[in-house]
């Protein structure tokens, strides 16, 4: 191990010895030229002359641009690879114009300091057990990038920005952050690559990566983790800006699109974190699914009022809450798996709502319109076990056009609104805060043979549009009131219903009595409400005086 010094003039470092390098600095030149086991220096001592790597790969241990003789003030070049086995020190004076790619293979800690000098070159850390941490911003070109084969890239709070990073493949590597993040500008290409995430570790406070092209040029294909996935190898996506096209896959943790205007592509995706979609972004429609898996609570998703026309599935232990409405395509399902959604005050729009399975599942339905817009099986709970629903004032409205059902899985749920001209079915036994229509004629049809239970039943035609109530065969499904008044509705065709209590349920004067029915009273409703005493009016008048 040895020290060298430049003091060759501009001419090339290469393999020939000739009178290049020194022992010290603007020493006597004629020493051998460096190995992997030599400190380079290139420094004051060297002149303001230009270094170039060219013919054959240059080797050393530490490459620095400094020395206690002063800093470097000419230029380094080439486009030959270069192979560092320790520290790299560049300085804010010289000119760094070389674009080979620098390879650092040290297994033991090293460090690399930039005094704000950006890199033409792609760099690759490559060294089994060994560690570089930054020691201030590192800045590579947008065509370049920067590829983790082995050991740690230690970011350690500041910020790496390359036109690319890679770092996809099996070896034990780590990607430190600490309060740290690192900026993407390339387009046009893959420009983030964990996919093949096995043995990845990925530490920091909040590990970010921003992708901050501001062009219209291309695709730019951003892959998270997929293989060896854990929600500690994923990191935060932030899109901030672009015309393009973005194609973001697999896992994330938060994915904010804020400042991004492109086209925002259909790709199956997993989110541990908050989504964010921006205003500017036109979403590609298509049939793979975005997946909600965060393991806590305090996720949010916001949409800007966009049209997720792609299926959303929740399948992880924690809570979403909407920070505005949510609109996905009239043919893509919310699937609802695990966790807690709160849709608080905000509507839901969606083709079809689904959720089965054991996990525990939470449904804060809030105070906003849920409008249900797909035919066949539109809601449709099964496997009930720990699926809880808080009603809210909610209204669920199912306006397909044509026959639609609702399976709720026994369970409490707002008001439901037959809102389409389709038939709609109530499958099983559940309970509403109130069955209403907003068009007619319509239809809505029990199962046979199931209690559904109201606290309110507003369900009316008009004259020449009724609204037909049945059972789904010739046996009765029965409608139970635990709400207080009489139920006063009209325009009604009733079939094989059993209503109770009894003398409560008003059919209306226009409506029409199918036969097989229980319960129902086809007249109006009188006037005076349940209970109402009249004479006791009186008396309380009188006892004041007022007769």
């Amino acid at each position: 191990m040895a020290d060298r010094y430049w003091v060759g003039g501009s001419a090339n470092w290469d393999a020939t010895a000739g009178t290049k390098w020194a022992l010290t600095s603007g020493g006597a030149g004629g020493e051998a030229v460096p190995t992997a086991a030599d400190d380079v220096y290139i420094d004051s001592g060297s002149g303001a002359v230009t270094v170039t790597v060219a013919t054959a790969t240059a080797t050393c241990r530490n490459l620095s641009f400094t020395s206690g003789a002063g800093a470097f003030a000419g230029t380094f070049a080439g486009s030959t690879a270069a192979t560092v086995s320790g520290n790299l020190t560049l300085v804010a004076g010289m000119t760094n114009s070389y674009t080979g790619t620098i390879t650092f293979n040290s297994t033991t800690s090293q460090t690399i300091t930039t005094n704000g000098k950006a890199f033409a070159s792609s760099l690759t850390f490559d060294g089994v057990a060994g560690s570089w941490a930054l020691q201030d911003n590192l800045t590579t070109g947008a065509a370049n990038t920067v590829t983790l084969t082995n050991g740690t890239l230690n970011i350690n709070g500041k910020i790496l920005s390359a036109g690319r990073f890679a770092s996809s493949n099996s070896n034990t590597r780590t990607i430190a952050f600490g309060a740290g993040s690192a900026t993407i500008t390339g387009n046009n290409a893959t420009v983030w690559d964990t996919s093949l995430a096995t043995n990845l570790t990925v530490t920091g406070t909040v590990p970010t990566v921003n992708c901050t092209y501001s062009g219209a040029t291309g695709s730019r294909n951003i892959l998270g983790a997929t293989t060896g996935v854990t929600e500690a190898r994923c990191v935060t996506l932030n899109v901030t800006a672009g015309t393009d096209t973005i194609n973001v896959y697999y896992r994330w943790i938060d994915l904010n699109l804020t400042g991004f205007a492109g086209t925002f592509g259909n790709i199956a995706r997993h989110i541990y974190g908050n989504l964010t979609i921006s205003t500017g972004a036109t979403l590609t429609a298509g049939a793979n699914a975005t997946n909600f898996v965060a393991s806590v609570a305090g996720k949010t998703i916001t949409t800007n009022n966009k049209t997720l026309d792609f299926p959303l599935a929740f399948a992880g232990a924690g809570s979403w809450t909407l920070q505005d409405n949510l609109t996905i395509g009239t043919t893509r399902t919310l699937s609802f798996l695990q966790g807690t959604f709160t849709a608080g005050a905000k509507n839901v729009t969606l083709g079809s709502f689904a959720s089965s399975g054991g996990s525990a599942r939470v449904l804060n339905m809030g105070s906003g319109t849920w409008t249900v817009t797909a035919a066949g099986t539109s809601w449709n709970v099964s496997g009930g076990t720990n699926y809880s629903v808080t009603p809210g004032t909610a209204t669920i409205s199912m306006t397909a056009a044509t026959t639609k059902s609702f399976t709720g899985g026994q369970r409490t749920y707002p008001t439901l609104n037959q809102g389409g001209a389709g038939a709609l079915t109530i499958v099983d036994s559940n309970t509403f805060n109130n069955i209403t229509n907003s068009v007619q004629p319509a239809t809505i049809t029990f199962t046979a043979g199931t209690t559904t239970t109201v606290k309110a039943f507003t369900a009316s035609g008009t004259a020449g549009n009724l609204i037909t109530l049945g059972s789904t065969t010739t046996s009765q499904a029965n409608l139970v009131m635990i709400g207080a008044g009489y139920v006063n509705v009209d325009y009604l065709s009733i079939s094989y219903i059993k209503a109770s209590p009894a003398n409560i349920w008003y059919a209306g004067a226009n409506s029409t009595n199918g036969g097989n029915n229980t319960g129902w009273i086809f007249t109006a409703a009188p006037s005076t409400p349940i209970g109402f005493d009249p004479f006791v009016k009186l008396r309380s008048f009188s006892d004041h005086g007022r007769f």
